[in-house]
């Protein structure tokens, strides 16, 4: 046991057999993760400035003089930094300061004594992990929708509106309804399997 390391709520067992299927290394799933909330924002305000005026900005970009593979790999690099800072505001604003800390750190713990330990402990880690990780990833898109939101109005006052922006605005707010509700039911749905490991495990 003194050999386990918990990380980021992942766990890596060092001493358990398949540790090599348990550990979740760094790597593309992660930057995938982390760049589709800021893949998402920077789509939504380059639509807005070509809906406004894509003469204008074609010409704005051409004067950096940049071909067209680079520029799509910059918004690419750059979408995984803004994504990644909107994954961290998610966990601050959606988390972190509307839970006590030591009640959660102690219940983090309770679940990782008990998943370990379990006969089925490998198992029940990488379903736990896997449903953990998908509703902090749909909280990330819900923040990154309402940032989205919130800087299509700021353009709408500051800059202006045609019906094309209005329109985007309209599909983006659906899209953070819909994200919404996916997160609330993909978060039931790991309240009721922490429970169920609760309740089967006598700690209930």
């Amino acid at each position: 046991m003194k050999d386990d390391v918990i990380v980021d709520n992942k766990i890596t067992l060092k001493n358990c057999p398949g540790k090599e299927d348990i550990h979740m290394n760094f790597g593309v799933r992660d930057l995938i993760k982390w760049g589709i909330p800021g893949w998402l924002f920077i789509t939504v305000l380059l639509s807005y400035f070509l809906m406004d005026d894509r003469k204008s900005f074609i010409r704005y970009i051409h004067g950096y003089d940049i071909s067209f593979g680079g520029f799509i790999t910059v918004l690419l690099g750059f979408g995984i930094i803004l994504g990644y800072a909107i994954y961290q505001m998610s966990v601050l604003f959606g988390f972190v300061i509307w839970n006590k800390w030591e009640n959660y750190f102690r219940h983090e713990f309770r679940m990782d004594q008990i998943i370990i330990n379990a006969p089925n402990g490998e198992k029940t880690l990488r379903i736990y992990s896997s449903r953990l990780a998908l509703v902090e990833s749909l909280r990330a898109l819900n923040a990154s929708c309402i940032l989205s939101c919130i800087s299509l109005i700021l353009l709408f006052y500051s800059h202006s509106w045609t019906t094309g922006t209005i329109l985007l605005f309209l599909i983006n707010a659906l899209l953070l309804l819909i994200s919404f509700a996916n997160q609330r039911y993909h978060r039931k749905n790991l309240d009721y399997f922490i429970t169920r490991i609760l309740v089967e495990s006598n700690r209930l």
